[in-house]
This record gives structure tokens, C-alpha cells and sequence, in this order.
């Protein structure tokens, strides 16, 4: 009998070991570059609708026009070296888009277009032409039943504004961040425990079929702590086998072993950052979201650099006047955290400068001006 007990003993005290675990933190705070050289470049657009978004493939900057859906590829130095696809049903022509982004570690060199209708347009960025269209496919015709592990539950984020990773893990398998769609769950009016429990963060996509065959990932502890639904938007990098997440909301660096075993956390809070969110079980994406944004500031960006080894998150310090920052990590320390041009967006590095752009384009009569930035960190 007192073998017994002391078995029922054991097994409580481990459980409570497990259910209280303690995620190890590590890297150090070490400053090494406390100022930036910012090179500012205007290039002009004529007919651009200025609205859309940007991104870094093999030192060339594309702009992806969301009204005109056409593509504009733009030199490092500025200039403009080529405009193509466009509006319309014909050949090599986008009927609409929401955003446009390579697929990350693709060697056939391929991006995806997603629009309005959960249309998927797969596309060749060397040579320029659209390969196929399918619809994203999530099995919603099971989602009456659907369940926190099931891909009938989400759908592609909702929250686009700082950007949609797809990342390729083999042949035909891909990697991308989901969201989960309220009105699908049993209470679409409010948060339940469950949620940050069981909920997933990524679809794997089958390209050649366009079905979602799984979702994986986890929720950070802090939304179990401090719920904020309106914001469960959140950025990753990848570098070989490890998984780099960064919450919006979240001052913490997630690293895992892909998909989601969880090794530790790095990360400093960010300078200067207002992180007064309103914590609450109740889905409101209009009052809340809209009050939240007049004050707070979000973790806007994160990217691995591989060519010269380091880790780099931005982020807005109030969303309501774009100031931003930036921090750089080098083996899990800090090494900077500096402030950057208002509402920056990091793009990618090359030959020792890092390149941005501004979200927001200046317009000039009829002539739309995207600002670029060339940046270089130094002591």
C-alpha cells in the first residue's frame, strides 16, 4: 500500500513538474553597434496605385501593385529594371490579388499570389509567368464538427500588413501562418481556454494539390495569461531545421525544432515600445482592434540572414505615429536595437547593408515615389 501511494506521489509531482515547466531564456544583452548610416532612394512609379506590398529575391526589391496587380522589380541602388503581369483574365494577368511573396528555400525559384477568393496563383520569378491557379482548399465542407487540430477551423491570416512567410520543407510541402476563423468555433463570440491550448499557427499546403493536410504549431503562454485576440498575428524565419517565431504582442523570440518542439527563448524587450493592449476574452476586431491602434506598438518583422548569421526583428513603437525600431542578434545575444525611418519595413541584406522600405509611399501629383533605405550598422 505505501509502495502504491508513494507511485500516486511520483506521478503528481511530475505532471505538476510537466504542466509547470520552465522555458529556458537564453543570449545576453551585448551592444555592439548603437548607430546606423541610412542612405534614403526615391523611385518613382508612374500609374501606381501605391498600395500593395514588397519583397528581397536575389538583390532585387519587387513592389507588387495590390490595385493595378502588376509587379515592379527595382535595382538595389533604386532604379527600375522591369514591370510585368497586370489586371485582367489573359496569359500571364491577375485577375486580383491580396499579396504576393517567394516561396523561402525554393530552388525552382517559384512565389505565390493569394486574392480575394482563396485563389492560389503559383508563379516563376526568373522567367516571369504565371505556372498555375487552384484554390486553397482547408476541408471546410467538415467544418461542422471541426476541431482546434483540424485545418477546417483557419483559413490564411487575416492580418496581412507586415507580411506572409511561405516556406518550402520538401518537394511539394509547404509551411505558411494561419488563422483561426471564429465564426467556426462553438463560442465565435468569445475566447475559450481551449483556444491558446490547442490552436495552431501554420498550415502545411500540398502545392500540387492545394490542400491543407495539417495545421501544427502552438500559442505562447502569454495569450493563455493576457488574451488578445485581436492580435494573434506573428512573423518566423527558418534556418535549416529551426524555427524562429515572433508574436506581435510578445517581447520573447520563440526557437523550436521544427515544427514546434519547443528548445528555448531569446529576445529583449524592444526599445521604447508601448505594449498597453487590451486583454480580453471577448472577439472584437472592430472597437477593440481600432482603440488599440491609436496607442499600441506590435513586433512587425523577423528575418535570418543568413549571409552574415543573424537574427533581425522590427517593430513599430506606436502604430498610431509609425516610429520604429530595429534589433539585430548574433548567437542568440542583442547586439543592436536602434531606431529606424517611421513605419520601416526590412526587406533583406547584401554585401554588408541591410535594405528597408517605408509601408507607406509619398505621392506626388500623378506620380507615386516609393522611399527605400540602405542602412549600414556601425560602432
Amino acid at each position: 500500500m505505501k509502495k502504491f501511494i508513494g507511485i500516486i506521489v511520483i506521478l503528481f509531482f511530475w505532471g505538476a513538474c510537466e504542466k509547470n515547466a520552465v522555458i529556458v531564456h537564453v543570449g545576453k544583452m551585448c551592444i555592439k553597434y548603437s548607430n546606423t548610416e541610412i542612405d534614403t532612394i526615391c523611385v518613382s512609379l508612374e500609374n501606381s496605385s501605391g498600395m500593395g506590398n514588397f519583397y528581397f529575391n536575389d538583390s532585387i526589391i519587387t513592389f507588387v501593385d495590390e490595385m493595378n496587380c502588376r509587379f515592379y522589380d527595382i535595382s538595389l541602388d533604386g532604379q527600375l529594371i522591369d514591370s510585368y503581369f497586370g489586371k485582367g483574365n489573359g496569359k500571364d494577368e491577375i485577375r486580383s490579388l491580396l499579396f504576393a511573396y517567394p516561396i523561402e528555400n525554393d530552388s525552382l525559384n517559384r512565389g505565390i499570389i493569394v486574392d480575394n477568393n482563396d485563389i492560389v496563383t503559383v508563379f516563376n520569378m526568373k522567367h516571369k509567368n504565371i505556372d498555375y491557379s487552384k484554390r486553397l482548399d482547408f476541408g471546410w465542407e467538415n467544418r461542422k464538427h471541426a476541431q482546434y487540430n483540424s485545418p477546417s477551423l483557419y483559413n490564411i491570416p487575416s492580418f496581412t500588413d507586415f507580411g506572409v512567410s511561405f516556406y518550402l520543407k520538401s518537394d511539394s510541402l509547404l509551411i505558411f501562418p494561419v488563422n483561426i476563423v471564429n465564426r467556426m468555433t462553438s463560442t465565435p463570440d468569445r475566447i475559450v481556454n481551449k483556444r491558446y491550448k490547442k490552436g495552431a499557427i501554420w498550415g502545411k499546403l500540398n502545392l500540387h494539390t492545394m490542400k491543407v493536410t495539417e495545421v501544427v504549431g502552438k500559442f505562447p503562454e502569454i495569450y493563455k495569461e493576457k488574451p488578445v485576440p485581436h492580435m494573434e498575428f506573428f512573423q518566423y524565419a527558418c534556418s535549416n531545421h529551426i524555427v524562429y517565431v515572433n508574436h506581435g504582442i510578445d517581447s520573447l523570440i520563440y526557437v523550436y525544432k521544427y515544427p514546434d518542439e519547443l528548445q528555448y527563448t531569446i529576445g529583449y524587450e524592444c526599445l521604447n515600445i508601448n505594449r498597453d493592449y487590451t486583454f480580453t476574452k471577448t472577439i472584437d476586431y472592430g472597437n477593440i482592434l481600432e482603440s488599440d491602434l491609436q496607442h499600441v506598438g506590435v513586433n512587425s518583422g523577423l528575418m535570418f540572414c543568413s549571409e552574415n548569421n543573424t537574427l533581425c526583428r522590427t517593430y513599430v513603437k506606436s502604430i498610431a505615429t509609425g516610429l520604429s525600431g530595429m534589433q539585430i542578434y548574433e548567437n542568440n545575444d542583442l547586439v543592436a536595437d536602434v531606431e529606424m525611418p517611421a513605419f520601416f519595413k526590412l526587406l533583406g541584406y547584401k554585401n554588408g547593408y541591410y535594405y528597408g522600405v517605408c509601408f507607406i509611399p509619398k505621392e506626388e501629383m500623378e506620380t507615386t515615389n516609393l522611399i527605400l533605405y540602405k542602412i549600414k550598422f556601425v560602432d
